[in-house]
């Protein structure tokens, strides 16, 4: 998804999933780090999917079948 200048805060809010695990070229990424320099909502919701992607990124995929 292309990101342009007027795009809305819920569709930024959109990607911040993306922007956690750390997708979207350059350009998109620096959208996302204007919007969050801005929004305090958005900087709390990332801080909170930071915190899954951590934890997703501690399970070892052998064990996925038990889960």
């Amino acid at each position: 998804m292309r990101y342009w200048p007027r795009q809305t805060h819920r569709e930024m809010r959109e990607q911040l999933g993306v922007f956690a695990l750390g997708h979207g070229d350059a350009e998109e990424r620096a959208t996302v780090r204007s919007h969050l320099n801005k929004c305090a909502t958005c900087r709390a919701e990332l801080d909170e999917l930071a915190k899954v992607v951590a934890r997703l990124a501690a399970v070892n995929p052998a064990n996925l079948g038990h889960v």
